[in-house]
């Protein structure tokens, strides 16, 4: 279990776009910081993956990447951080935008990748 369990919060995305088992996907999540909570942007590429099974992985911006380091003690946290928004992605704990989502209606924008 993460030590960031305290603090981040919720995850979220907000764009999905891809075919069968790929996706390139933006998102944001919340980090606790002190007395207050920052937004912090994201994208990154998810993949079903028949063969290795699923994977998930999230970038964040050099000016966001400078902020976390002003925050966090070292490279590792925030690695570990990135990491766990990438494990609560591949388990489904997070808010998906789905009116934000170019998908019509009743379909599965996760496809294979959420089941």
């Amino acid at each position: 279990m993460s030590h960031f369990e305290n603090e981040l919060g919720e995850v979220h995305i907000q764009s999905l776009e891809g075919l069968g088992a790929s996706y390139m996907m933006k998102g944001f999540f919340k980090l606790k910081v002190n007395s207050s909570t920052k937004r912090i942007n994201f994208k990154g590429v998810a993949f079903g993956g028949h063969y290795g099974g699923h994977n998930v992985s999230i970038e964040i911006s050099q000016t966001a990447m400078k902020g976390l380091e002003r925050v966090l003690k070292n490279k590792e946290q925030i690695e570990d951080l990135l990491s766990e928004v990438q494990r609560r992605i591949l388990n489904g704990e997070m808010t998906v935008e789905y009116d934000k989502l170019r998908q019509g209606p009743n379909i599965d924008p996760f496809g294979n990748i959420s089941s």
